[in-house]
């Protein structure tokens, strides 16, 4: 081949750059070779380089050479002859070939390099042309002999064509994703077996001399390729995505495991009699080998065939026979790789023990992830009944147990053992449980599959444990300063409740041992907590204990069912069918348990002895399952009977609907104990709010978690009208607007409350009643603003601020009440209290947190009423606006930039976004079709043309566009979310009115340019 002939002053700057990276001169070594890769001559530079074999070449200038050519040939790659293109691709494979003393890491960069540069020139050829580049390849690999290093190189750079074929780990070609597709289909349809088969035989071949190392890696190597086929992205359609493959969820454990599905044509070289049995003998010796003699080949061997196990734990899809027609297969597979799994992690003490002490980690996680790829692939009866052999005496099942067991033996659920070892395995431990008993909940095809009772008994032995293990973490916590959750915030709680999410899965699996048990631990502690608290004893151990079962009992008796209609757990739901008339429901009971829990808020004397903490989960608790339970008719009845006879359930789904109906509409309904569990969760988050004063975390609990929950069905809010306990709650929120002196609770508890209270009024049938009940809502707040908008000196008091911002706060909550029932009266407050809100305005032009919100205020009264509006309320809506706004912009407001380093300035910038941001969505919004709409629609039709064209909204939003635009500096356009609400609001504008042309239309025209080339230059 021709060769490129470089002056030997390059070469050496190259050399001398590479090795300075190490010494102070690095900035400018970088700098060197970063001109040097960006020359013309970087192919030939980087080749003289490797081809020297003296001592000038150290690692670092190899390595770096080898990076560099890789780049320069695919950026010259367009350029090339197509015999310098086979040269640049001979010289990668030779030189990886026959460099059998360089360093690992440079050989390993050229054989990928060697890979990176087939690949491209399969790309431009078709499909004789990549098969005889392939074959070419490989007749290369095999003409090296049979010696160990040569084997290793082979393997090698069979594994960097795998690695670069597969689409996931390809290099960036500058090539369409249709180029990608097409050669991993040639590669999969043509390479894949004949290199797994290779991989097999050389690993067979080398597996006796690993023991002494004589293979020199050839063994692990040998894995490692199999294993790169394994992981193989099979059956992709490119049109449709990842077709055949179980993707799971990022939140999950055992974020590892995808689904291996090669497909039929692999079923003979996978699963023929006898195919892999020399792997499971490999990975038990070499897993004894590592674990006797430390050697670090036989470690490498062990952790690679551990990998190839743990792949083939996945395997599914029609690479197995039809179970109707022989089942043999997939059942020996299973055995095989379950027993192999237990040769190395039984007895679970030991291994658990050794990955504690820091030497069998990764064995165990691979196990533990394996265990649940088999969960998750093979039938719940093949854990439950299939034996792993008379050696054994165990099936799957019990490995599963003892592993899981061992697990909470060693405090796994202690606080000092979060993001440990057995932290993570019992996370993949209790997914595989969750996975087994769920297969007899999702049978297809409407044949209900049951869940072997050795799985439920298992599990409700595991329940059993967590639970003791829990408490015992709990009083061990006790005494901490940080129980790790405080600390970390809301982060921190999503991880706890993430882990007991997992749990509640494998607790109610056998709801009539675990249930029982939850409540009689509720009943138990909370029966001794007063007599602790009067003996003058140390209660920290008892609230810990209390605090974890109450968050257990929410996860465990309701999902979490966020954006989606609640319903209970199809296994609580099936238990409570199930339950004889005059029998105990074991769900009713442990409910009952946990709102007699809650119920010692209520009590003088055991009020004492709750916490504030403990008082917020009790409430959190109690609000997740009312979501699901409480007077749940008017969602739709026995919707969970309904949603799983869909599904395919059919009979289970059938007789849970008619045992309910039977019932009188099942657990807490309307007719059976419903409004008065209503009636004490009412009581109860009033007690929240009232008796723990300063206690924020509490108080924002029972404002935006219970009583949203209370208010958001009909029926409940039908019942809480006349309830004397809603009547108490009203009045403690008006009262706590009123009074002077600190606020009752945070201001933003008050927009929660208002908003919940303001929900009833949609199902208060008498207008004038209806207008009495929104009336006493907002009257509060109204006065609270009349006092504050006239009083300077009161309103720059903390105190006033306060009152003030709590007022705005309540109002909010009024308006995102709003409805049609109640629209009227508070479109009447807005406009009588409209002098006192711009007179507040006036005078909190020095207060960010009253003015914005004031802002905000206005923006959601604006959007909130535009529905129900009529020509006149339209009319005035438009006035109301360029008013606020125009107030704003003479007060000064928003015209503010940061200094750099002034901490104020750039507090003032953010304050100025939020406002100028709130100003824009009152114009986004009086820009809907809403309000032009309500005109049309509520004038007559021969005067509605006519007076649409008289109230020209338009009119209005561009006049309110020449006060905002002004106010948008080039601080603020650093803000992504003012710029959309801003560029859309404006183009929308320019787009739907091109006739309203104007000098003020062009002036925004031109100030769109310049604030988008300066929002672009911020992006960059």
């Amino acid at each position: 081949a021709t060769r490129i002939v470089m002056s030997e002053h390059e070469c050496r700057a190259f050399i001398a750059a590479a090795n300075a990276l190490a010494t102070a001169d690095r900035v400018e070594a970088e700098r060197e070779l970063v001109r040097i890769r960006t020359s013309a001559h970087a192919r030939g530079i980087a080749r003289e380089v490797l081809s020297r074999g003296d001592s000038s070449v150290s690692l670092d200038a190899a390595f770096h050479a080898s990076v560099m050519y890789r780049a320069a040939v695919l950026r010259d790659w367009g350029g090339l002859t197509a015999h310098e293109r086979e040269d640049a691709r001979d010289f990668a494979l030779s030189w990886t070939l026959t460099s059998v003393q360089a360093p690992s890491v440079v050989r390993k960069s050229m054989s990928d390099a060697c890979a990176v540069f087939l690949k491209r020139a399969c790309v431009d050829a078709d499909d004789s042309g990549k098969m005889a580049m392939l074959h070419a390849t490989e007749a290369r690999v095999q003409a090296m002999g049979g010696s160990a290093d040569a084997a290793v190189i082979g393997l090698g750079v069979y594994a960097a064509l795998v690695s670069e074929f597969a689409p996931g780990t390809a290099s960036a070609l500058g090539c369409s994703w249709e180029k990608h597709e097409q050669s991993r289909a040639s590669a999969e349809k043509n390479i894949l077996k004949p290199f797994f088969t290779h991989g097999v035989n050389a690993a067979k071949a080398w597996s006796a001399k690993v023991g002494d190392g004589s293979d020199h890696g050839a063994c692990a190597g040998a894995l490692l390729l199999m294993n790169g086929v394994l992981n193989w992205d099979f059956n992709r359609d490119v049109s449709y995505g990842f077709r055949g493959r179980a993707f799971p969820s990022t939140e999950s454990a055992a974020n590892a495991f995808v689904r291996l599905t090669p497909g039929i044509e692999w079923r003979e070289i996978l699963l023929a009699p006898g195919a892999l049995d020399w792997l499971y003998e490999l990975h038990a010796s070499a897993e004894n080998a590592a674990l006797a003699s430390g050697s670090m080949e036989a470690k490498r061997v062990a952790a690679a065939s551990r990998k190839t196990l743990s792949a083939l734990c996945t395997l599914s899809g029609c690479v197995f026979p039809p179970k109707d027609a022989d089942d043999s297969l997939r059942v020996g597979h299973f055995v095989r790789c379950a027993r192999a799994i237990a040769s190395y992690l039984l007895p679970a003490s030991k291994s658990v023990h050794a990955a504690i002490e820091g030497y069998g980690e990764d064995a165990l996680i691979d196990g533990c992830r394996s265990l649940y790829a088999l969960a998750s692939v093979h039938e719940a009866q093949d854990f439950a009944a299939v034996s792993l052999g008379a050696d054994l005496n165990k099936t799957a099942l019990d490995v599963l147990g003892e592993l899981t067991l061992e697990c909470l033996n060693q405090d796994a659920l202690s606080v000092h053992a979060e993001g440990t070892v057995v932290d993570e395995c019992l996370k993949m431990l209790l997914e595989s449980w969750g996975a087994l008993v769920n297969k007899g909940m999702f049978a297809p095809g409407g044949t209900e599959v049951a869940t072997p009772v050795a799985i439920l008994e298992g599990a409700a032995k595991v329940s059993q444990a967590y639970i003791l293990a829990g408490l015992k973490a709990a009083r061990d916590g006790a005494h901490e300063e940080d129980d790790g959750h405080e600390e970390e915030g809301k982060a921190g709680a999503k991880a706890l409740d993430a882990r007991l999410e997992l749990a509640a899965q494998v607790l109610r699996a056998h709801p009539a041992s675990t249930l029982p048990m939850l409540g009689q631990i509720l009943v138990e502690k909370r029966a001794t907590l007063p007599a602790c608290m009067a003996s003058g004893q140390d209660p920290s151990e008892l609230l810990e204990e209390l605090w974890w079962a109450t968050r257990l009992v929410g996860h465990v008796l309701a999902d979490d069912g966020d954006g989606e209609t609640p319903i209970p757990p199809d296994s609580l739901a099936a238990a409570s069918a199930s339950t004889p008339a005059g029998g105990q429901n074991c769900v009713v009971e442990l409910a009952r348990a946990l709102i007699d829990t809650g119920c010692m808020a209520l009590d003088v004397n055991a009020r004492g002895a709750l916490s504030a903490r403990l008082t917020e989960t009790i409430v959190w608790s109690l609000a997740r399952w009312a979501d699901t339970y409480l007077m749940s008719e008017d969602t739709g009845g026995n919707l969970h009977a309904a949603i799983y006879a869909a599904a395919g359930g059919v009979r289970r789904g059938t007789d849970i609907a008619n045992k309910l109906a039977q019932g009188g509409g099942g657990m807490f309904s309307e007719g059976n104990g419903g409004p008065q569990a209503l009636d004490a969760l009412v009581q109860i988050g009033t007690a929240a709010l009232s008796h723990w004063p300063g206690e924020t975390s509490l108080q924002k609990t029972a404002g935006f978690v219970l009583f949203p929950v209370l208010t958001r069905r009909k029926t409940l809010c039908k019942h809480l009208i006349a309830m004397p306990s809603w009547t108490t709650l009203r009045q403690a929120a008006a009262g706590a607007q009123r009074e002077r002196g600190v606020v009752a609770f945070p201001p933003e508890v008050h927009r929660g409350l208002s908003e919940c209270i303001g929900r009833v009024t949609a199902v208060i049938d008498e207008p004038s009643a209806c207008e009495a009940y929104a009336t006493d809502l907002i009257s509060p707040a109204g006065e609270v603003l009349a006092l504050v908008s006239v009083d300077h000196a009161g309103l720059h008091h903390p105190e006033g601020e306060a009152r003030a911002c709590a007022a705005l706060e309540a109002l909010r909550g009024g308006v995102r009440a709003t409805n049609g029932r109640s629209q009227a009266t508070i479109f009447n407050f807005f406009v009588s209290a409209i002098e006192h809100l711009l007179n507040l305005q006036n005078l909190a032009k020095d207060l960010a947190r009253v003015t914005k919100l004031l802002l905000r205020l206005s923006e959601e009264f604006i959007e909130l009423n535009s529905p129900y509006l009529n020509a006149q309320q339209v009319d005035w809506i438009c006035r109301y606006c360029l008013r606020v706004i125009e107030t704003y912009a003479t007060s000064g407001r928003g015209n503010v930039k940061s200094d750099t380093g002034a901490l104020l300035s750039q507090e003032a910038v953010k304050e100025a976004y939020k406002e100028v941001r709130a100003l824009l969505k009152m114009l986004t919004h009086l820009s809907s079709g809403n309000l032009h709409d309500a005109i049309i629609e509520s004038a007559p039709a021969d005067e509605a043309a006519a007076l649409a064209a008289k109230m020209d909204i338009a009119h209005v939003v561009f006049t309110g566009l020449n006060t905002v635009i002004p106010l948008i500096t080039d601080e603020l356009l650093k803000f992504p979310k003012l710029c959309k609400q801003y560029f859309e609001l404006l183009a929308y504008m320019l787009e739907a009115y091109p006739k309203k042309s104007s000098p003020a239309r062009r002036q925004h025209v031109r100030d769109a340019h310049v604030h988008l080339g300066i929002w672009l230059e911020a992006r960059e």
